[in-house]
């Protein structure tokens, strides 16, 4: 489980904020810990207990927050485990295009022809999704969700411990002869949109880029080569006029 995080930043613990911990002496904040109280099952044969080690909640962790900080050694009794979790994109390229995931659907192992089947049913922007994270992964960069800025995506030059993600990516999807294809519109393109999605990136210390997919008329199936969908890739910048910046030296 954490080697397939660490080595490429897949998927999301479901206990712990982002990398899953794996430790005897787990380290929580006592928010976690309550909320976990509230899991607790009566019945807590065959389940592991574990000691946890609680820390006063902080919404910063500065340096005065270790002054006279006094953890707590608790039990956790919730009998909740650590696990990973892939979205389907992340599942179905971890399998393809790694090799290094089975999927089973109960106890059926799917091929690709079936998971494709599967996940495009279950959800509507699996293809145009997974065609957009395969092109930025094989480009080196890490791919994570970007709704928390108002994207699909976000893109990290090596990995969340190591650097602030570069850009926010929003998926435009076309039609061969450039007109927007409204049934698989996600949200409007509109200039004013942009823009203010634009200034949010900005505020955030990311850049905005666009991935325009021009979609063939046949939707592409797992044996298809996704060369055939042509991939634009367009960065926002917001350009002050002459007068501004006048302006701006002036003051």
């Amino acid at each position: 489980m954490r080697c397939i995080h660490e080595r490429g930043f897949f998927g999301k613990a479901n206990l712990s904020r982002s990398c899953p911990i794996i430790r005897q002496n787990e380290i929580i904040r006592k928010r976690q810990y309550l909320q976990r109280r509230n899991w607790e099952d009566k019945d807590t044969k065959n389940k592991q207990i574990r000691k946890v080690i609680v820390v006063p909640d902080s919404d910063t962790d500065d340096e005065n927050y270790c002054v006279n900080l006094k953890p707590e050694y608790q039990i956790d009794r919730c009998g909740i485990n650590e696990k990973l979790c892939l979205s389907l994109v992340e599942a179905y390229y971890l399998a393809k295009d790694v090799g290094c995931l089975n999927v089973y659907e109960e106890d059926t192992l799917l091929n690709k022809e079936k998971m494709w089947e599967t996940f495009s049913e279950n959800d509507i922007c699996f293809i145009p999704n997974y065609v957009t994270y395969n092109h930025f992964r094989k480009k080196g960069w890490v791919v994570k969700p970007g709704i928390k800025f108002g994207g699909d995506y976000i893109l990290y030059k090596a990995g969340p411990p190591y650097y602030h993600a570069s850009y926010v990516v929003i998926i435009d999807i076309l039609n061969e002869d450039l007109t927007r294809r409204k049934e698989m519109q996600r949200r409007s393109m509109e200039v004013v949109n942009i823009i203010g999605l634009n200034r949010l990136c900005e505020t955030a210390g990311k850049e905005l880029l666009i991935c325009q997919l021009i979609w063939p008329s046949n939707i592409p199936q797992a044996n298809d080569d996704l060369s055939k969908i042509n991939i634009n890739e367009i960065l926002v910048k917001r350009q002050a006029l002459e007068s501004q910046r006048q302006d701006a030296a002036d003051n």
